[in-house]
Protein backbone atom coordinates (compact mmCIF):
# COMPACT_ATOMS: atom_id res chain seq x y z
CA UNK A 1 0.00 0.00 0.00
CA UNK A 2 1.34 3.37 -0.87
CA UNK A 3 2.18 5.92 1.78
CA UNK A 4 -0.11 9.14 2.14
CA UNK A 5 2.94 11.58 0.92
CA UNK A 6 3.54 8.66 -1.76
CA UNK A 7 -0.35 9.16 -3.07
CA UNK A 8 0.39 13.16 -2.33
CA UNK A 9 3.43 12.72 -4.82
CA UNK A 10 1.29 11.06 -7.63
CA UNK A 11 1.62 13.19 -10.73
CA UNK A 12 -0.05 13.28 -14.13
CA UNK A 13 1.77 12.41 -17.16
CA UNK A 14 2.89 15.21 -19.56
CA UNK A 15 3.92 17.54 -16.99
CA UNK A 16 7.54 19.26 -16.60
CA UNK A 17 9.37 18.89 -13.16
CA UNK A 18 8.51 22.26 -12.35
CA UNK A 19 4.57 21.57 -12.87
CA UNK A 20 5.27 18.31 -11.03
CA UNK A 21 6.65 19.78 -8.25
CA UNK A 22 3.67 22.51 -8.11
CA UNK A 23 0.98 19.59 -8.24
CA UNK A 24 2.54 17.66 -5.19
CA UNK A 25 2.12 21.30 -3.51
CA UNK A 26 -1.50 21.51 -4.75
CA UNK A 27 -2.29 17.98 -3.88
CA UNK A 28 -1.50 18.73 -0.35
CA UNK A 29 -2.84 21.92 0.26
CA UNK A 30 -6.40 20.86 -1.40
CA UNK A 31 -6.39 17.86 0.67
CA UNK A 32 -5.75 20.48 3.51
CA UNK A 33 -8.57 22.83 2.32
CA UNK A 34 -10.51 20.01 2.23
CA UNK A 35 -10.73 19.30 5.62
CA UNK A 36 -10.37 22.82 7.07
CA UNK A 37 -13.58 23.84 5.05
CA UNK A 38 -15.37 20.79 6.22
CA UNK A 39 -14.05 21.40 9.88
CA UNK A 40 -15.46 25.48 8.99
CA UNK A 41 -18.50 24.18 7.74
CA UNK A 42 -19.22 22.10 11.22
CA UNK A 43 -18.44 24.89 13.41
CA UNK A 44 -20.11 27.48 11.64
CA UNK A 45 -23.21 25.36 11.44
CA UNK A 46 -22.95 24.90 15.42
CA UNK A 47 -22.58 28.28 15.95
CA UNK A 48 -25.66 29.27 14.37
CA UNK A 49 -23.17 31.20 11.78
CA UNK A 50 -25.64 29.96 8.49
CA UNK A 51 -24.31 32.44 5.76
CA UNK A 52 -20.79 31.03 6.27
CA UNK A 53 -21.97 27.56 6.80
CA UNK A 54 -23.56 27.54 3.41
CA UNK A 55 -20.58 29.27 1.96
CA UNK A 56 -18.05 26.83 3.30
CA UNK A 57 -20.55 24.04 1.39
CA UNK A 58 -19.45 25.62 -1.60
CA UNK A 59 -15.58 25.86 -0.21
CA UNK A 60 -15.78 21.45 0.56
CA UNK A 61 -17.28 21.25 -3.39
CA UNK A 62 -14.92 23.69 -4.90
CA UNK A 63 -11.54 22.12 -2.76
CA UNK A 64 -12.97 18.38 -3.81
CA UNK A 65 -13.36 19.13 -7.36
CA UNK A 66 -9.98 20.89 -7.46
CA UNK A 67 -8.74 18.38 -6.42
CA UNK A 68 -10.12 16.10 -8.76
CA UNK A 69 -8.77 18.67 -11.57
CA UNK A 70 -5.31 18.38 -10.48
CA UNK A 71 -5.17 14.73 -10.25
CA UNK A 72 -6.42 14.84 -14.37
CA UNK A 73 -3.18 17.46 -14.83
CA UNK A 74 -5.27 20.79 -15.00
CA UNK A 75 -3.79 23.30 -12.73
CA UNK A 76 -5.48 26.36 -13.92
CA UNK A 77 -8.78 25.51 -13.47
CA UNK A 78 -8.39 24.85 -9.36
CA UNK A 79 -6.47 28.12 -9.60
CA UNK A 80 -8.64 30.21 -10.54
CA UNK A 81 -11.71 28.42 -8.77
CA UNK A 82 -9.94 27.83 -5.28
CA UNK A 83 -7.29 30.22 -4.96
CA UNK A 84 -7.94 33.33 -7.05
CA UNK A 85 -11.78 33.13 -6.09
CA UNK A 86 -12.87 30.54 -2.94
CA UNK A 87 -9.91 31.81 -0.44
CA UNK A 88 -9.99 35.41 -0.95
CA UNK A 89 -14.30 35.68 -1.12
CA UNK A 90 -13.60 33.34 1.95
CA UNK A 91 -11.98 35.76 3.97
CA UNK A 92 -13.93 38.54 2.78
CA UNK A 93 -17.34 36.92 4.03
CA UNK A 94 -15.54 35.98 7.41
CA UNK A 95 -13.88 38.93 8.10
CA UNK A 96 -17.20 41.09 7.64
CA UNK A 97 -19.56 38.77 9.40
CA UNK A 98 -16.73 37.87 12.47
CA UNK A 99 -14.86 41.18 12.58
CA UNK A 100 -10.94 42.29 11.80
CA UNK A 101 -9.83 40.74 14.59
CA UNK A 102 -10.72 37.08 13.86
CA UNK A 103 -7.96 37.40 11.43
CA UNK A 104 -9.80 35.59 8.18
CA UNK A 105 -8.41 38.28 5.96
CA UNK A 106 -4.58 36.26 6.77
CA UNK A 107 -5.67 33.90 4.61
CA UNK A 108 -5.55 35.86 1.83
CA UNK A 109 -1.67 35.45 1.94
CA UNK A 110 -2.07 31.84 1.00
CA UNK A 111 -3.45 32.87 -2.38
CA UNK A 112 -0.04 34.98 -2.70
CA UNK A 113 2.30 32.10 -1.38
CA UNK A 114 0.07 29.98 -4.23
CA UNK A 115 0.20 32.29 -6.86
CA UNK A 116 4.30 33.03 -6.39
CA UNK A 117 5.28 29.46 -7.19
CA UNK A 118 2.44 29.03 -10.10
CA UNK A 119 4.41 27.05 -12.91
CA UNK A 120 1.48 28.18 -15.50
CA UNK A 121 1.72 31.35 -15.84
CA UNK A 122 4.49 33.97 -16.51
CA UNK A 123 6.25 36.12 -13.96
CA UNK A 124 4.90 39.13 -14.73
CA UNK A 125 1.50 37.91 -14.71
CA UNK A 126 2.34 36.51 -11.69
CA UNK A 127 3.43 39.83 -10.42
CA UNK A 128 0.59 41.20 -11.29
CA UNK A 129 -1.95 38.65 -10.12
CA UNK A 130 -0.41 38.77 -6.42
CA UNK A 131 -0.11 42.69 -6.56
CA UNK A 132 -3.97 42.66 -6.49
CA UNK A 133 -4.15 39.89 -4.07
CA UNK A 134 -2.29 42.04 -1.81
CA UNK A 135 -4.07 45.36 -2.65
CA UNK A 136 -7.84 42.99 -2.33
CA UNK A 137 -6.19 41.93 1.35
CA UNK A 138 -5.30 45.64 2.23
CA UNK A 139 -8.99 46.49 1.41
CA UNK A 140 -10.62 44.05 3.28
CA UNK A 141 -8.66 45.08 6.43
CA UNK A 142 -8.62 48.94 5.93
CA UNK A 143 -13.13 48.40 5.20
CA UNK A 144 -13.64 46.17 8.15
CA UNK A 145 -10.97 47.80 10.90
CA UNK A 146 -12.63 49.34 13.22
CA UNK A 147 -16.22 48.49 12.37
CA UNK A 148 -18.86 45.96 14.01
CA UNK A 149 -19.48 42.41 12.60
CA UNK A 150 -22.33 41.37 11.58
CA UNK A 151 -22.86 38.25 14.32
CA UNK A 152 -22.14 38.98 17.59
CA UNK A 153 -18.79 36.42 18.52
CA UNK A 154 -17.39 36.58 21.92
CA UNK A 155 -13.74 37.58 22.41
CA UNK A 156 -12.55 34.23 23.87
CA UNK A 157 -14.02 32.96 20.09
CA UNK A 158 -12.68 36.19 18.26
CA UNK A 159 -9.15 35.12 20.05
CA UNK A 160 -9.97 31.34 19.12
CA UNK A 161 -10.22 32.42 15.12
CA UNK A 162 -7.19 34.54 14.93
CA UNK A 163 -4.66 31.73 16.46
CA UNK A 164 -6.34 29.41 14.44
CA UNK A 165 -6.35 31.04 11.41
CA UNK A 166 -2.50 31.81 12.09
CA UNK A 167 -1.16 28.49 12.91
CA UNK A 168 -2.91 27.67 9.20
CA UNK A 169 -1.39 30.54 7.71
CA UNK A 170 2.23 29.49 9.13
CA UNK A 171 1.73 26.02 8.25
CA UNK A 172 0.43 26.25 4.92
CA UNK A 173 3.29 28.39 3.80
CA UNK A 174 5.80 25.74 5.90
CA UNK A 175 4.14 23.31 3.55
CA UNK A 176 5.40 25.43 0.73
CA UNK A 177 8.91 26.86 1.33
CA UNK A 178 9.41 22.86 2.67
CA UNK A 179 8.33 21.36 -0.30
CA UNK A 180 10.36 23.85 -2.59
CA UNK A 181 13.05 23.85 -0.34
CA UNK A 182 13.66 20.08 -1.05
CA UNK A 183 12.66 20.68 -4.84
CA UNK A 184 15.93 23.22 -4.91
CA UNK A 185 18.17 20.88 -3.77
CA UNK A 186 16.87 17.87 -5.86
CA UNK A 187 17.42 20.05 -8.77
CA UNK A 188 20.78 21.47 -7.49
CA UNK A 189 21.64 17.75 -6.99
CA UNK A 190 20.89 17.47 -10.63
CA UNK A 191 22.46 20.32 -12.11
CA UNK A 192 25.51 19.17 -10.43
CA UNK A 193 25.10 15.55 -11.98
CA UNK A 194 24.29 16.75 -15.81
CA UNK A 195 27.22 18.94 -14.83
CA UNK A 196 29.62 16.32 -14.02
CA UNK A 197 28.12 14.43 -16.63
CA UNK A 198 29.20 16.85 -19.79
CA UNK A 199 32.06 17.32 -18.42
CA UNK A 200 32.80 13.41 -18.69
CA UNK A 201 31.30 13.51 -22.25
CA UNK A 202 33.48 17.08 -22.93
CA UNK A 203 36.57 15.08 -21.42
CA UNK A 204 36.05 12.01 -23.76
CA UNK A 205 35.77 14.08 -26.85
CA UNK A 206 38.76 16.59 -26.26
CA UNK A 207 42.22 16.48 -24.07
CA UNK A 208 41.64 18.00 -20.95
CA UNK A 209 43.49 20.95 -21.43
CA UNK A 210 42.01 21.96 -25.09
CA UNK A 211 38.52 21.36 -22.71
CA UNK A 212 39.53 23.99 -20.48
CA UNK A 213 40.71 26.07 -23.21
CA UNK A 214 37.82 25.79 -25.21
CA UNK A 215 35.40 26.51 -21.32
CA UNK A 216 37.25 30.00 -21.54
CA UNK A 217 35.88 30.67 -24.42
CA UNK A 218 39.69 30.54 -26.46
CA UNK A 219 39.50 30.94 -30.23
CA UNK A 220 40.99 29.75 -32.38
CA UNK A 221 42.00 26.45 -30.59
CA UNK A 222 45.18 25.56 -32.21
CA UNK A 223 48.64 24.63 -31.43
CA UNK A 224 52.25 23.64 -33.21
CA UNK A 225 53.54 20.27 -31.92
CA UNK A 226 57.18 20.11 -32.61
CA UNK A 227 57.38 16.43 -31.84
CA UNK A 228 54.30 13.92 -31.81
CA UNK A 229 53.83 10.32 -32.67
CA UNK A 230 50.91 9.43 -34.64
CA UNK A 231 49.90 5.73 -34.99
CA UNK A 232 46.94 4.80 -37.55
CA UNK A 233 45.58 0.98 -37.42
CA UNK A 234 43.15 -0.49 -39.59
CA UNK A 235 41.28 -3.66 -40.09
CA UNK A 236 42.61 -5.70 -43.21
CA UNK A 237 39.31 -7.74 -44.03
CA UNK A 238 36.43 -6.34 -42.57
CA UNK A 239 35.07 -4.06 -45.31
CA UNK A 240 34.67 -7.53 -47.27
CA UNK A 241 32.89 -8.92 -43.76
CA UNK A 242 30.76 -5.77 -43.25
CA UNK A 243 28.96 -6.72 -46.18
CA UNK A 244 27.50 -9.91 -44.61
CA UNK A 245 26.58 -8.27 -40.86
CA UNK A 246 23.78 -6.31 -39.88
CA UNK A 247 24.46 -2.50 -38.91
CA UNK A 248 23.60 -3.76 -35.49
CA UNK A 249 26.12 -6.76 -35.56
CA UNK A 250 28.41 -4.17 -37.51
CA UNK A 251 28.71 -1.57 -34.88
CA UNK A 252 28.65 -4.01 -31.93
CA UNK A 253 31.93 -5.48 -33.27
CA UNK A 254 33.46 -2.11 -33.99
CA UNK A 255 32.20 -0.62 -30.78
CA UNK A 256 33.96 -3.97 -29.04
CA UNK A 257 37.37 -3.69 -30.47
CA UNK A 258 37.64 0.33 -30.12
CA UNK A 259 36.39 0.11 -26.77
CA UNK A 260 39.49 -2.06 -25.91
CA UNK A 261 41.54 -0.01 -27.83
CA UNK A 262 40.21 3.44 -26.13
CA UNK A 263 41.36 1.70 -22.31
CA UNK A 264 45.07 0.98 -24.03
CA UNK A 265 45.08 4.65 -24.96
CA UNK A 266 44.35 6.01 -21.51
CA UNK A 267 46.71 3.10 -19.72
CA UNK A 268 49.27 4.50 -21.53
CA UNK A 269 48.41 8.26 -21.70
CA UNK A 270 48.00 8.18 -25.41
CA UNK A 271 45.13 10.73 -26.64
CA UNK A 272 42.88 9.29 -29.10
CA UNK A 273 42.10 11.36 -32.08
CA UNK A 274 39.29 10.01 -34.04
CA UNK A 275 38.09 6.76 -35.58
CA UNK A 276 37.63 6.97 -39.23
CA UNK A 277 35.41 3.71 -39.90
CA UNK A 278 37.49 0.99 -39.09
CA UNK A 279 40.43 2.49 -38.75
CA UNK A 280 41.50 4.14 -35.27
CA UNK A 281 43.81 7.36 -35.04
CA UNK A 282 45.90 7.62 -32.07
CA UNK A 283 48.79 9.95 -30.86
CA UNK A 284 51.24 10.79 -27.87
CA UNK A 285 53.15 13.77 -26.85
CA UNK A 286 50.60 16.26 -27.36
CA UNK A 287 51.11 17.13 -23.63
CA UNK A 288 54.60 17.54 -24.20
CA UNK A 289 56.11 14.11 -22.93
CA UNK A 290 59.27 13.59 -24.32
CA UNK A 291 59.12 9.76 -24.26
CA UNK A 292 56.00 9.91 -27.23
CA UNK A 293 57.59 7.43 -28.99
CA UNK A 294 58.52 4.46 -26.97
CA UNK A 295 55.24 5.47 -25.20
CA UNK A 296 53.82 5.03 -28.59
CA UNK A 297 55.43 1.69 -29.03
CA UNK A 298 54.08 0.21 -26.16
CA UNK A 299 50.89 1.17 -26.87
CA UNK A 300 50.77 -0.62 -30.38
CA UNK A 301 51.85 -3.87 -28.96
CA UNK A 302 49.29 -3.65 -26.26
CA UNK A 303 46.72 -3.09 -29.16
CA UNK A 304 48.36 -6.12 -31.71
CA UNK A 305 47.43 -8.43 -28.49
CA UNK A 306 44.28 -6.96 -27.84
CA UNK A 307 43.11 -7.33 -31.53
CA UNK A 308 44.29 -10.94 -31.02
CA UNK A 309 42.39 -11.36 -28.53
CA UNK A 310 39.09 -10.01 -29.99
CA UNK A 311 40.03 -11.86 -33.26
CA UNK A 312 40.08 -15.45 -31.22
CA UNK A 313 36.49 -14.27 -29.07
CA UNK A 314 34.63 -13.65 -32.09
CA UNK A 315 36.13 -15.91 -34.96
CA UNK A 316 37.28 -13.30 -37.07
CA UNK A 317 39.65 -13.58 -40.06
CA UNK A 318 40.68 -10.41 -39.97
CA UNK A 319 44.05 -8.52 -39.73
CA UNK A 320 45.11 -5.42 -38.21
CA UNK A 321 47.43 -3.05 -40.29
CA UNK A 322 48.98 -0.37 -38.47
CA UNK A 323 51.49 2.50 -38.96
CA UNK A 324 53.89 4.76 -36.90
CA UNK A 325 55.14 8.32 -37.55
CA UNK A 326 56.51 10.93 -35.43
CA UNK A 327 57.15 14.99 -36.31
CA UNK A 328 55.83 17.98 -36.02
CA UNK A 329 51.91 18.48 -36.25
CA UNK A 330 48.66 21.24 -36.07
CA UNK A 331 46.22 20.57 -33.64
CA UNK A 332 43.00 22.18 -32.95
CA UNK A 333 39.56 22.43 -32.65
CA UNK A 334 37.26 22.55 -35.93
CA UNK A 335 33.52 23.53 -35.54
CA UNK A 336 30.76 25.21 -33.70
CA UNK A 337 28.68 22.22 -33.47
CA UNK A 338 29.44 18.43 -33.37
CA UNK A 339 33.44 20.04 -33.08
CA UNK A 340 36.09 17.52 -33.07
CA UNK A 341 39.76 17.87 -31.97
CA UNK A 342 41.93 16.82 -34.96
CA UNK A 343 45.74 16.80 -36.27
CA UNK A 344 46.95 18.15 -39.51
CA UNK A 345 50.20 18.14 -40.93
CA UNK A 346 52.64 15.84 -42.94
CA UNK A 347 53.06 13.70 -39.97
CA UNK A 348 49.71 12.67 -40.38
CA UNK A 349 49.99 12.23 -43.74
CA UNK A 350 53.11 9.81 -43.57
CA UNK A 351 51.38 7.53 -40.35
CA UNK A 352 48.40 7.44 -42.51
CA UNK A 353 50.25 5.83 -45.48
CA UNK A 354 52.87 3.58 -43.43
CA UNK A 355 49.39 2.00 -42.28
CA UNK A 356 47.69 1.66 -45.80
CA UNK A 357 51.37 0.56 -47.10
CA UNK A 358 52.10 -1.77 -43.70
CA UNK A 359 51.85 -5.47 -43.67
CA UNK A 360 48.73 -7.31 -41.79
CA UNK A 361 49.85 -7.90 -37.86
CA UNK A 362 52.94 -5.85 -38.15
CA UNK A 363 53.64 -2.92 -36.51
CA UNK A 364 55.22 -0.53 -39.34
CA UNK A 365 57.33 2.49 -38.14
CA UNK A 366 59.15 5.31 -39.82
CA UNK A 367 63.21 6.07 -39.71
CA UNK A 368 61.86 9.25 -37.58
CA UNK A 369 60.09 7.12 -35.13
CA UNK A 370 63.01 4.62 -35.16
CA UNK A 371 65.59 7.49 -34.22
CA UNK A 372 63.72 8.06 -30.96
CA UNK A 373 63.59 4.36 -29.90
CA UNK A 374 65.81 3.27 -27.59
CA UNK A 375 68.11 0.38 -29.18
CA UNK A 376 66.95 -2.12 -27.06
CA UNK A 377 64.01 -2.02 -29.45
CA UNK A 378 64.73 -4.13 -31.98
CA UNK A 379 63.53 -3.71 -35.64
CA UNK A 380 64.21 -5.16 -39.02
CA UNK A 381 64.42 -2.59 -42.00
CA UNK A 382 61.58 -3.59 -44.81
CA UNK A 383 62.94 -1.10 -47.09
CA UNK A 384 61.57 2.00 -48.54
CA UNK A 385 57.96 2.72 -49.38
CA UNK A 386 56.10 5.07 -51.84
CA UNK A 387 54.60 8.03 -50.39
CA UNK A 388 52.66 10.20 -52.40
CA UNK A 389 54.13 13.99 -52.06
CA UNK A 390 57.21 12.62 -50.77
CA UNK A 391 60.48 10.83 -51.72
CA UNK A 392 60.84 6.96 -51.02
CA UNK A 393 61.74 6.65 -47.50
CA UNK A 394 62.95 3.77 -45.56
CA UNK A 395 60.19 2.07 -43.09
CA UNK A 396 60.74 -0.56 -39.90
CA UNK A 397 59.22 -3.41 -38.67
CA UNK A 398 59.19 -3.79 -35.15
CA UNK A 399 60.40 -7.42 -34.62
CA UNK A 400 56.99 -9.70 -33.74
CA UNK A 401 58.05 -10.81 -29.85
CA UNK A 402 59.99 -7.99 -29.20
CA UNK A 403 58.94 -6.48 -25.99
CA UNK A 404 58.32 -2.38 -25.94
Amino acid sequence: MPTILQRFQTTSPGLNKNEERYQTTFNIGLTVGILAHFGFLVLFTILGYKVLALFNIFSVAAFTFGTWRVMQGDMKLPIYLCILFEVPMHALLCTIYLGFHAGFWLLTFISVAALIIWPVQTRSVRFILCLSMAVFTAGIAVFTLGKEPIYDVPGWLTLTFLTMNLLVLCFVISIIIVVYDAAVDAAEAKLAAEHERAETLLLNVLPRPIAERLKAQEEPLADSLDAVTVLFADIAGFTNMSRTLSAEALVTLLNDLFTRFDALADQHGAEKIKTIGDAYMVATGLKGAADHAPRMLRLAKDMQRAFEAFRAEHKLDLGLRTGVHSGAAVAGVIGKQKFAYDLWGDTVNVASRLESNGIENRIQISAETRALLPDDIPTVLRGQIEIKGHKPRDTYLLVADAPA
